[in-house]
């Protein structure tokens, strides 16, 4: 995989379905890794493979299984040769808590999860082009 790719840690399939969808469609210059598990995620931040290809960026859900995304957020943090990768978390919920606390461990952003399909084909384009194009 070359390394204009996004790293997306998500374990809703119809989320990832539809991210699926809107890159191909509107943000084809990037391909999107999905991964669906916090220790899956994890085994793959520590792997050679991620090493030697870094993503752009990284789309964090808060709520994976078996290693939450706050903790793999304070872990990948944790690491001085990622601190340039731009980690966006990403959440159906707005609790003030979780966001002081993913900004607190080193999120450069916060979104809660668009509901429908056309706020999410509209925020996700306008996302990586601030982070990958814009913010350099």
């Amino acid at each position: 995989m070359n390394s204009d790719y996004i790293l997306s840690i998500e374990d809703n399939n119809t989320d990832i379905v539809l991210m699926n969808r809107i890159f191909k469609k509107s943000i084809p210059e990037f391909a999107i890794k999905h991964i669906t598990d916090g220790q899956e995620a994890m085994a793959y931040v520590e792997s050679e493979t991620f090493r030697s290809h870094l993503p752009k960026l990284i789309l964090l859900d808060i709520k994976v299984p078996k290693l939450n995304g706050l903790e793999i957020l304070k872990r990948f943090r944790k690491k001085e040769e990622f601190q340039a990768i731009p980690v966006v978390m990403m959440s159906s919920s707005d609790r003030k808590d979780e966001i002081e606390k993913a900004y607190e461990l080193g999120a450069n952003s916060f979104m809660e999860k668009p509901r429908t399909y056309p706020e999410l084909s509209k925020a996700l384009p306008a996302l990586i082009n601030y982070w990958i194009v814009y913010n350099k």
